[in-house]
């Protein structure tokens, strides 16, 4: 391995051995998070970032989003369908007395989707601080 001698700003170097202590933090050892280590990981990293930016925009991130709302709100619109047609199928099975056991599973399932999405929205939208 070839060895450089650089030199990194003040601000720099804190935030390499911030890192470097957090690593050890969380359990790893000397060897396994070092200055020599941290700093190579960053350049490699950095290196990355540098070639992806030269090559131009190669993933298409609003496109992503759009097929990722149009999915969710079709696997939302599926299991209303669905929903339903297991209520036709269980009201046929049951007959009228199932209709009150019928009106609550539905109920339930709904409010736990509704939840769920509000939970999600809540988790990767929160509010905006002031």
């Amino acid at each position: 391995m070839p060895r450089k001698s650089i030199y990194f700003k003040d601000k720099l170097d804190r935030e390499i051995e911030t890192i470097i202590e957090v690593e050890r933090q969380k359990g790893a050892s000397s060897s396994e998070s070092n200055y020599s280590n941290m700093v190579n990981e960053l350049v490699r990293l950095g290196l990355m970032v540098y070639k992806n930016k030269e090559e131009g925009p190669g993933f298409d991130l609003e496109g992503y989003r759009r097929d990722l709302i149009r999915k969710a709100a079709g696997s939302r619109e599926g299991i209303i369908i669905l929903t339903t047609l297991i209520s036709e199928i269980y009201l046929r099975d049951k007959g009228a007395e199932g209709m009150s056991h019928l009106e609550a599973l539905v109920s339930q399932s709904i409010n736990s989707i509704n939840n769920a999405e509000h939970d999600a929205e809540k988790t990767h939208f929160p509010p905006a601080k002031k």
